[in-house]
């Protein structure tokens, strides 16, 4: 992971009222809250969870914003199905999860993170991968919906 993904922080920003991008906000539980000052992240940027309880979660940002306190910016690289790399962490969110850091507050484990092994396919592949895995989700919701 550490060769496809870099976790880092926004640019520093002042002087400007932007919405406050945090766990609650992104999940859509709460008002929008503003500040005049932060780390800007531009819409449809990634923002991986890196204290708490679910650490390890991954968001994608609906619009400009500063970054909550909890969180760092995931980059991946450009040659990389974003999709392909966000699935293979779901996959590894539970061990994530299971292994965080700290004592009063969890993190996430960095070194943890970094070292997990992505398989790495053909782009094309990659991109038949996540349509075979959006099928089955697919599949899945219409199962539930006729239980």
């Amino acid at each position: 992971m550490q060769m496809l993904c870099t976790l880092v922080d926004g640019e520093k920003q002042s002087g400007i009222e932007r919405i406050n991008l945090d766990v609650k906000y992104l999940r859509g539980e709460h008002d929008a809250k503003t500040l005049s000052s932060g780390k800007y992240v531009a819409a449809n940027s990634l923002l991986i969870l890196v204290d708490g309880e679910n650490s390890g979660e991954v968001f994608r940002t609906p619009i400009d914003g500063y970054q909550g306190s909890t969180f760092k910016q995931l980059s991946i690289k450009h040659d990389m199905n974003t999709e392909y790399v966000l699935q293979v962490i779901n996959l590894h969110k539970k061990i994530l999860r299971e292994n965080k850091v700290g004592s009063a507050i969890p993190h996430l484990n960095k070194k943890l993170f970094k070292a997990i092994e992505v398989p790495i396919p053909p782009y094309k592949e990659q991109q038949r991968i996540i349509d075979a895995i959006n099928k089955a989700f697919i599949s899945l919701d219409k199962i539930m919906e006729s239980l």
